[in-house]
């Protein structure tokens, strides 16, 4: 196996990855360094990526802030357990964040995409104490009354999106001949149509690893994936009501996870936050349009670009 601390920089040109122990393993964190003063920021990632696709997001403003980025449960270079038989929730990675920012010991600002940003949302929820605010970028929210209906779905072993997703992820080709295969198989195709080539290849340095056989796999096993599409949905409207922390929800103006229904109700339960659709972006706006994401973490942070 690689050894995951090839992928480091000095500090001004990359982040130092270290091991953080938690419990039934360690998480895997990215640490961009940043001035000791600077306002400290944590990075949760999309199901099926990893931290290190985020590098072209962040490294411009990596010397404003404090930023950490951590390998979900299952991703890129942690090895806490991930076992596609387990039962699991997205409680699950609430919990290995709060564990982790409990470690850290300082209020951060959360910015979070996909599975990151609700992680995100239930980590500000149940722990307050340990977040100055929420920047959620394509978080995935279920409508009101689609939540329930897939709530009543599940129980009757119905069809519903989140099990042909799952279904989807169980079917990807997990292992290459190398890096390079890995980026022609995936260039322009499927969830990577819109993303530069930089950004691919990040994705594959953070998420790819090296076998004993000569060839490469993904980190993420594909039934890991697929088991994390198939938790996804639950009802967790109940918990959004609660957070108290500031809030910024950024979506693409096509193919969200946060459709006008679900913004709608969030503008009513927060109406001191903010909202932002960005035209022509899809559910991989970080990657489509980073300066966006980029310009709400600096002013969240209460710092200008």
């Amino acid at each position: 196996m690689a050894n995951p601390d090839t992928i480091k920089a000095g500090a001004t040109t990359g982040p130092q990855r270290r091991a953080v122990p938690l419990g039934d393993g360690a998480l895997s964190v990215l640490d961009w360094g940043g001035p000791a003063d600077a306002p400290a920021v944590q990075l949760s990632h999309a199901n099926g990526f990893n931290a290190y696709t985020y590098k072209g997001l962040v490294a411009p403003i990596a010397d404003k802030v404090r930023l950490h980025a951590a390998d979900f449960r299952g991703h890129g270079f942690s090895t806490l357990t991930a076992d596609p038989a387990m039962t699991i929730s997205w409680n699950t990675f609430r919990d290995d964040l709060i564990a982790y920012l409990e470690k850290r010991g300082e209020p951060v600002l959360l910015v979070g995409h996909s599975l990151g940003g609700t992680t995100s949302l239930l980590t500000a929820e149940a722990r307050p104490d340990l977040v100055t605010g929420v920047l959620a970028v394509e978080p995935v929210i279920q409508p009101f009354a689609q939540a329930w209906i897939m709530r009543g779905k599940r129980l009757l072993g119905l069809p519903h999106k989140a099990r042909g997703l799952a279904e989807g992820a169980a079917k990807r080709r997990a292992i290459f001949p190398d890096r390079d295969a890995v980026f022609a198989a995936y260039k322009g195709k499927g969830a990577f149509t819109s993303w530069p080539d930089d950004t691919l290849r990040d994705y594959i340095a953070g998420g790819v690893r090296a076998r004993d056989d000569g060839q490469v796999e993904l980190c993420c096993a594909p039934a890991w994936e697929s088991l994390i599409f198939a938790s996804s949905g639950s009802y967790i409207w109940d918990r959004l009501a609660r957070i108290k922390v500031p809030l910024t929800l950024v979506r693409g103006g096509m193919f969200s996870t946060c459709p006008d229904p679900v913004v709608n109700r969030l503008k009513r339960l927060y109406p001191q936050a903010d909202f932002i659709t960005v035209d022509g972006a899809t559910h991989f706006l970080p990657m489509e349009r980073p300066d966006v994401v980029r310009a709400e973490i600096l002013r969240m942070s209460g710092l200008s670009a």
